[in-house]
């Protein structure tokens, strides 16, 4: 029996890709035993033979930075595992005090963290510049040192090869039921996701009161999280009434969304890492028959550029936008659903990521194969 163990001090225990696809993936293997320490005060369980493990929650980024990662390696060592693989960079020191003591370490890197610290807002903005460049140098020297990367963007390949040995574990929904023909109304927009002034939430509420002069019937659902500071701004906007905002929603509950809406809007503003086009979002609302809107950057343009999925945009020109929604005809929209449903069956469905995580697992278990 191989012992696995997935450890994460910041993601909620049911997080889509570390629990749902990698987790539940790997326990489907007879001979692996697969646990996931999480810190989130909601108690232990056992969820499709996953074993969750709860460490408790505490308060506050700084606890949870130092405590709470303490807290995490106490408990992987007790599981006593074969590979450990963890999911934070704040988890970085447990994953060198793991490989330290022998075992096998995956550092599964779920975003160009150098990149996205130049975006926190609770880091003072002079300090940005050099906590990004000090942490690359610390994560560079770190990845040296584990027996492999994963990574979710074929974007983010290149600049962690030169590290160390890297795989791309893409971020691809699961295979659904065929869905029923929607009725295909471009009146209904919505967003789907964490929701931040980054990704687009004021370029999102020009736009709808900028459709809302062409026509009164333009809605824009908001499925996601917003933060109570910045959930308080929006209400104040004009452009409020004509936002359906739903919070966080389940896999389930989200679904349901999805059949109800047919444009899906993407408009990350370019800082960051959003000018990489591999997001959950995109290839869920393709998976549902949408057109994306989506943005006229980075990977952006190339992706649209091959799988033709909806219109790359500026977006921050909210005028300009109106007026190409406004013009999508159900030709487009008919094209649109039948491609992009299509795309995610025979391309980017998380079964194909599957094949290639048991892949890795072997090669990490028989190590001289890598």
């Amino acid at each position: 029996m191989i012992k696995i163990t997935h450890l994460t001090s910041a993601h909620v225990r049911y997080d889509i890709r570390i629990f749902i696809k990698e987790c539940c993936s790997l326990a489907k293997i007879k001979n692996y035993e697969v646990n996931l320490i999480v810190a989130d005060n909601k108690g232990d369980e056992v969820k499709n033979n996953v074993n969750i493990i709860d460490i408790g929650k505490l308060q506050g980024r700084m606890n949870r930075i130092f405590k709470t990662t303490h807290k995490v390696f106490n408990k992987a060592i007790e599981l006593d595992s074969d590979i450990y693989h963890f999911h934070d960079p704040e988890l970085i020191p447990i994953g060198l005090k793991l490989k330290k003591l022998g075992k096998k370490v995956i550092f599964d890197i779920h975003e160009n963290m150098d990149l996205q610290i130049l975006e926190k807002q609770w880091i003072p903005f002079i300090l940005r510049k050099f906590i990004s460049k000090t942490y690359w140098i610390y994560e560079k020297k770190s990845c040296k040192k584990f027996d492999l990367l994963v990574v979710p963007q074929e974007a983010m390949l290149n600049k962690y090869l030169e590290i160390n040995k890297t795989v791309v574990i893409g971020n691809f929904p699961n295979k659904q039921k065929k869905i029923n023909n929607k009725f295909l109304s471009k009146y209904k927009l919505l967003y789907s996701g964490a929701i931040t002034e980054a990704r687009g939430l004021w370029n999102m509420l020009d736009l709808i009161l900028e459709l809302n002069k062409i026509s009164k019937n333009y809605s824009l659902t908001i499925a996601g999280k917003i933060e109570k500071s910045l959930l308080h701004e929006l209400k104040k906007h004009t452009a409020w009434k004509k936002i359906n905002y739903l919070g966080f929603l389940s896999q389930e509950e989200l679904l349901k969304i999805y059949h109800e809406h047919n444009i899906g809007l993407i408009l990350l503003n370019n800082v960051g890492q959003y000018y990489m086009a591999y997001s959950l979002k995109l290839f869920e609302y393709m998976q549902n028959g949408m057109t994306v809107i989506m943005p006229n950057f980075g990977d952006w343009l190339s992706f649209n550029k091959k799988f033709n999925v909806g219109f790359n945009e500026d977006v921050q020109d909210s005028k300009t936008i109106a007026k190409r929604i406004e013009s999508i005809s159900s030709k487009q929209m008919i094209y649109f659903y039948k491609n992009n449903i299509k795309l995610v069956e025979d391309v980017f469905s998380w079964e194909s990521q599957e094949r290639k995580l048991y892949q890795l697992y072997e090669d990490v278990i028989n190590v001289n194969k890598i």
